[in-house]
């Protein structure tokens, strides 16, 4: 996949619902079993702002938008419903850190890193550090697409 045209979708939401592979349902369902999960998308004022920044969110998330959305505090919150598939089927990967909140040790992080990797749809690969001691940490996690 040409990086360039992946970060354009980003920015210009409607590109990325063209990507191959990435967000075709056909292709998707081809690739394994898909699931769905709700991610918070911050106050939406309406379903024609979920429908243009849904897109995005789910691509920074590696998913999918399923054009489903929710307020959950009315003025404060809603969520929008990203759809993945299972298990990836490319070959390429990349690695980087994501915000775990507070871990207190090796073990602490062996409990919660696998499941806060699988939330952003990646793996978790062994890796964690305390960014700001007592408040954040940050886990390593691979992605493969």
């Amino acid at each position: 996949m040409d990086r360039r045209l992946f970060l354009l979708g980003v920015a210009g939401a409607p590109i990325v619902s063209q990507l191959p592979g990435l967000m075709d349902p056909a292709a998707a369902a081809a690739a394994g079993s898909t699931y769905k999960v709700n991610l918070p998308a911050g106050p939406l004022s309406g379903n024609a702002q979920a429908q243009q920044l849904g897109p995005a969110i789910a691509a920074a998330h590696l998913g999918r938008f399923t054009g489903q959305w929710t307020t959950v505090v009315e003025g404060s919150m809603s969520v929008i419903e990203i759809e993945y598939t299972t298990p990836p089927a490319g070959g390429s990967s990349h690695t980087m850190d994501v915000l775990a909140g507070p871990l207190w040790s090796n073990a602490d992080a062996q409990a919660k890193c696998p499941a806060i990797c699988a939330s952003y749809g990646g793996t978790w690969n062994g890796q964690w550090t305390t960014v700001v001691p007592g408040r954040m940490s940050v886990a390593g996690c691979r992605f493969t697409f």
